[in-house]
């Protein structure tokens, strides 16, 4: 079984209200880390979990007025030497040796850089891709999509993962029942997340030397939230996909963070992984 390298790196922040991502909690703005993985893998070289904020939004940003918008509603900072090609030729990584970006979800936050590794494949769930595809202006932005992030290439460099890929998992991915070994080899195994966005994923990630990660992009935005159970603002109905799926997986994250306390696990977007990975690690 193979076993990877896993570094956390962030292409900026926005900024909102606590009580937005913890329901009934103070209006104090609170900074979310847009956070993307770098695994290296033994065989496969580096891959990408997301890419975070990038100049295509930036660009989206001042062009489009659904870019406009997005940004308005969501105010971002950030910088070219935040992106994560950047990061990655901080670590003397070559984005062209990029062999495979991994998509959680098409979100803005999450795509933007899909561009700046023209080599890599991008892997996502076929229901994630079918969701947004067609969508485009009003449409597009209530799903958090934005169309001119997707690179000109995207249809001949992607993959969605099929439903027979899914296979039974074992009791160390309790209570989650099946996956996709990405790799075939048990470094990543990829689970279904819904609910903040459709065809949402999480990852499992097979360390060296060091328990497993799980990455679990927007599933929930904070520690606290899987920790405590503590849902979202009701004002998040209009920009997720389906609560109800939402609040289910919840669920199975936090019962899984009880069953295996030794995984860590990294929400997007969490100031405190933020601190732990990053700052306290110190960033290239």
């Amino acid at each position: 079984m193979s076993e990877c390298k896993l570094t956390i790196q962030d292409t900026g922040y926005c900024v909102h209200p606590e009580h937005v991502v913890l329901r009934n909690r103070r209006l104090k703005p609170m900074r979310f880390p847009a956070m993307f993985a770098v695994i290296e893998h033994p065989e496969r070289g580096p891959i990408l979990f997301d890419t975070g904020y990038a100049q295509p939004y930036l660009d989206a940003t001042k062009s489009t007025w659904t870019g406009r918008i997005y940004n308005r509603v969501t105010p971002v900072t950030t910088s070219s030497a935040e992106f994560a090609a950047a990061r990655c030729r901080a670590m003397g990584i070559d984005p062209n040796d990029v062999s495979l970006v991994i998509a959680s979800h098409f979100h803005a936050d999450h795509v933007a850089g899909l561009v700046d590794f023209p080599k890599a494949e991008i892997l996502f769930l076929r229901s994630a891709w079918e969701r947004v595809a067609r969508l485009r202006g009003a449409r597009a932005l209530l799903q958090g999509f934005l169309p001119s992030l997707i690179p000109t290439d995207f249809e001949t460099r992607s993959r969605a993962i099929e439903g027979t890929e899914w296979a039974q998992l074992g009791s160390e991915f309790s209570p989650f029942q099946r996956g996709v070994d990405l790799l075939g080899d048990g470094s990543l195994i990829a689970v279904a997340l819904p609910g903040h966005a459709a065809g949402q994923l999480g990852l499992f990630v097979r360390r060296s030397g060091m328990s497993d990660a799980f990455l679990v992009a927007d599933a929930c935005w904070t520690t606290r939230s899987f920790q405590e159970h503590i849902m979202p603002s009701r004002v998040t109905r209009l920009l997720f996909d389906d609560m109800d799926a939402y609040r289910f997986s919840l669920g199975l994250i936090g019962a899984f963070h009880r069953l295996h306390p030794d995984v860590d696990i990294i929400p997007s977007h969490c100031g405190d992984a933020h601190r732990r990975w990053v700052l306290e690690a110190g960033t290239p």
